[in-house]
């Protein structure tokens, strides 16, 4: 941890709103945005959750001092930085990378808060985000997430994604020393039967689903069989990375009109951002804007997007507000304005648009 502490440091913001005239807001024209009639589009890809191995896409990151005695592994909280492909093979083209957070958040069965962005790399969406703010009960057979925001092509998008297991498999070698606890009833005789996963170790641990077995052959005179398993169940890992995959910060950062920190503040940021990227430092951004200034004293706008820190200009989506900003959807442009490498302190100018009512 202590060779992590410098750059985490560097990485917290004291934020800064608006532009270099200290104005701090000022009304604008949808017009002159180009504002056009709203497409309805359709994407299909597939999200590859992979939890072992030796490059795992998802690491367990915190936990509740309940989680380990919860039946659901209740407040385990998990960092993705998971592959996006055109097909359900892991050797398929990749069109983008899903990057965020999902935890256990619920105490009698197995739903996910899920906060994260798709992040597309292919074609004319390369670039472009999604953000996705919802509940996932990984048992039903679909599940329906909201798509809450978006950035590039996405900007002002709203929408819901629909999610469906395809496979779960463990028989690929790289599971050795985890196990799987199953109870249920097995009518060997039936061509395929249901049991219950009821907890595991390793890299199941809290694993909670089902197990489905299928005969391929049966020998009465020897007693050997062959029953092929397909197994549906979630899991945590922990691992480290050169980016810092995992590495969550809280933050309460002063919003000044000015870049001088003795400039007058306007609001607070107020929420998380996460290393939620495998190869560089692409943070997820959870956290509301809280102004105290004139009439928006009171008013809030809520951020969830990836935050490129390295790139000159970075676009998050504004998801929804209250107060003032109830309903408001945008976007929001991060520039850094200074960065003090003796003191870790950064300031970050941001010009936010909004369509509210």
């Amino acid at each position: 941890m202590a060779q992590t502490l410098p750059i985490l440091t560097i990485l917290l913001l004291s934020l800064l709103l608006q532009t270099q005239s200290h104005k701090f807001s000022s009304k604008l024209s949808p017009k002159s945005f180009g504002f056009k009639k709203e497409k309805l589009s359709h994407l299909h890809f597939y999200f590859h959750d992979i939890v072992g191995g030796d490059h795992p896409t998802a690491v367990r990151v915190a936990a509740a001092a309940t989680t380990n005695t919860s039946q659901t592994g209740f407040g385990a909280t998990v960092m993705i930085d998971d592959p996006l492909t055109v097909g359900p093979e892991r050797t398929s083209k990749i069109v983008g990378r899903a990057q965020g957070i999902y935890a256990s958040a619920c105490l009698t069965e197995t739903r996910l808060l899920m906060a994260l962005n798709y992040v597309f790399v292919e074609g004319k969406y390369n670039g472009s985000t999604l953000s996705i703010l919802g509940t996932n009960s990984v048992m039903s057979p679909v599940r329906e997430m909201p798509i809450v925001g978006g950035s590039g092509l996405f900007r002002f998008a709203r929408g819901y994604a629909l999610a469906k297991t395809v496979f779960f498999n463990i028989s690929n070698g790289k599971y050795n020393g985890s196990s799987l606890s199953i109870l249920g009833r097995n009518a060997v005789l039936d061509p395929m039967r249901e049991m219950t996963v009821v907890g595991g170790s390793g890299l199941f641990l809290f694993a909670k689903g089902y197990a489905q077995a299928k005969t391929h052959s049966l020998d009465l005179e020897t007693g050997n069989a062959v029953v092929e398993y397909n197994v549906v169940a979630e899991a945590t890992v922990t691992n480290t990375s050169a980016s810092l995959f995992g590495a969550v910060v809280m933050i309460d950062d002063p919003l000044t009109v000015g870049p001088e920190r003795t400039s007058r503040i306007v609001g607070r940021a107020q929420g998380l951002y996460a290393s939620a990227d495998l190869d560089e430092f692409g943070l997820t951004m959870v956290l509301n804007y809280v102004f105290i200034e004139g009439k928006y004293n009171g008013s809030t706008l809520s951020i969830l997007g990836r935050n490129k820190v390295m790139s000159s200009v970075r676009e998050m989506p504004i998801i929804g507000g209250t107060g003032l900003f109830r309903f408001a959807r945008g976007y929001a442009l991060a520039k850094t304005y200074s960065l003090n490498f003796s003191n870790g302190d950064a300031v970050v100018e941001y010009n936010v648009y909004v369509i509210h009512y």
